[in-house]
């Protein structure tokens, strides 16, 4: 049998120029995430792993494990660290015991995906085997992309919050700042166009399901 999911195949971009220490942190940060939204998963050669997650889920799977990432530094490149994503929706044989086993299109998808952006400056990427249906996927992906990658520490501490359902006088309180300056934050973080790209990819992948 055979079910439409979502996969994602990710590493850490720069690992090996992050301090040990980071590098240790953001992983057990994601592991957290992982747990927390109760999704299969399954790291590989260290820091790069697969994610096997609902298709109107993916999508917030990935924005929250970017500002994981960016909240994060990556001292030996001269900032803070990111997570290169890619994401394959498509249908996956049921029952997966390893992810490393996983077979499907959504796996296949995925893992070329991750190949190809590796040789460019792209972190983010959707794919589905609907011609009709990729392209958009893709401007969605590619909007959240150059929105993620410049994100500040603090940007990114707002924006996962946020992202957890939060409202912005409520992650106030939670971090101890005032309403104002996480409104200046989420602002300067572009939140609002980043719900209206979260909106825009679950009208679409409403269209990839069974």
């Amino acid at each position: 049998m055979e079910s439409t999911k979502a996969v994602l195949t990710a590493d850490i971009v720069n690992s090996t120029l992050m301090d040990g220490k980071d590098l240790n942190d953001l992983i057990v940060m994601i592991r957290s995430e992982f747990k927390q939204s109760k999704v299969s998963s399954e790291f590989y050669r260290g820091d790069s792993f697969h994610l096997l997650t609902e298709v109107e889920d993916a999508f917030e799977m990935a924005l929250k494990l970017r500002v994981l990432a960016r909240q994060v530094a990556n001292v030996g490149a001269g900032g803070n660290a990111d997570i290169r994503i890619a994401i394959g929706l498509g249908k996956v044989q049921d029952g997966i015991k390893s992810m490393a086993l996983g077979k499907g299109e959504a796996f296949l998808l995925s893992g070329r995906e991750l190949d190809l952006i590796s040789k460019s400056q792209v972190r983010l990427s959707i794919r589905c085997s609907d011609s009709k249906i990729d392209p958009g996927l893709e401007a969605v992906a590619l909007l959240a992309d150059m929105i993620l990658k410049d994100l500040s520490s603090k940007q990114a501490e707002v924006l996962s919050e946020l992202l957890m359902g939060y409202t912005q006088m409520e992650v106030a309180l939670k971090l101890k700042k005032s309403q104002s300056t996480i409104n200046k934050l989420a602002q300067a973080g572009n939140w609002s166009q980043l719900e209206k790209a979260s909106q825009i990819y679950r009208k679409l992948a409403f269209y990839i399901q069974d």
